[in-house]
Parts: structure tokens; sequence; C-alpha cells
């Protein structure tokens, strides 16, 4: 998925906080994105959503913006088949009771479970994609490891200076 912009989707794959559907992103001033695909039931998940808390710390308000996609349903099996329901544990706030206000910006929107996994062939979890200005997927992580922040942090850092030295270099000559 590296190098393809992944959003707008085909048709609606996310509910926004007022369960609007949507096939796109909502707009944001930020120049990047980094789009979190959070599912409650996995341990690895809310690690990696830890990580990019803690990688936020570290970077200047509005250099980038969070999109928290929760998967508010899981597969149930049973011998009639497969069922849809709530997850057993629900997500975990975006911003834990007493914390400080986050470097960065976060919009939550809950994925359409059989729409977004259609569209996206989703197969592990967590998937955490760094979307470029244009919206070209520019780094992609699949999995939590101890060094997640660190590595969002130096390529956030990397993609906005390369981002903004080349918006202020001048164009070529014809």
């Amino acid at each position: 998925m590296a190098g393809t912009a992944p959003f707008p989707a085909d048709k609606p794959v996310f509910t926004d906080s007022e369960g609007r559907v949507l096939k796109s992103l909502p707009a944001s001033p930020e120049p990047l994105k980094v789009v979190v695909l959070d599912f409650p039931w996995c341990p690895p998940c809310a690690e990696a959503w830890k990580a990019v808390r803690a990688a936020s710390g570290a970077l200047a308000p509005g250099t980038v913006r969070v999109y928290r996609i929760v998967f508010d349903r899981e597969r149930y099996f049973t011998r009639n088949g497969v069922s849809v329901v709530p997850p057993l544990r629900p997500a975990a706030p975006a911003e834990p009771p007493g914390d400080a206000s986050p470097a960065f910006a976060v919009t939550t929107l809950t994925a359409v479970p059989d729409a977004f996994r259609e569209e996206y062939e989703l197969e592990q979890a967590p998937v955490i994609l760094l979307l470029g200005r244009t919206g070209k997927v520019v780094k992609r992580w699949t999995g939590y490891s101890p060094s997640l922040s660190t590595s969002l942090e130096t390529e956030i850092r990397r993609v906005a200076k390369a981002s903004q030295d080349s918006s202020e270099s001048p164009p070529p000559p014809p």
C-alpha cells in the first residue's frame, strides 16, 4: 500500500461521531496524517495507540492529524455461521482523563465493519499509515514493537521536513 492514496474509498467505510457515513477522511489543516486502525479487543493495538500518543509529545502542534479508526464490532463464530457483535471491551478513550493536551489533533471515526474489510482486505492489526500532503501512504507499520514510538516520531519529522523543503523550493525553470 505504500505509495498509494487509500482514501477516498469506492463506498462509505467510516462513520463520524454524528453518524454520517464517509468515503474519505474529514479534511484537516495539518499537512500530514496518521491513520491508526484500532481494534478494542487487540492488546497490540492498545500498545500501538500508546506509542502514537508518546510520539506526539515530541512533535510541534499542527504537524500531524491523527485519524483513529475504531472497529467497534468483531466477528463471533458460531455453529450457524458468523455474527458481528460489539467488542468484549470498549476502545480506550483518545485522551485518558487528566492527561495534558496532546501535540496532535485526533479525529475518531468508526469503521463500517464489512465495507471497510471488503475495501481494504485488512488481515492484520494494528496498522498505522503515515499519509503525506497528497494523501499518499509514505510509511506503513503493522503490529507493535517497543521502538514504534521512536520510529513514528522519526518518520513524521523526516516527511514533514521533506515536505517543507519541497514547498520552499522554487519551481524548476521551464
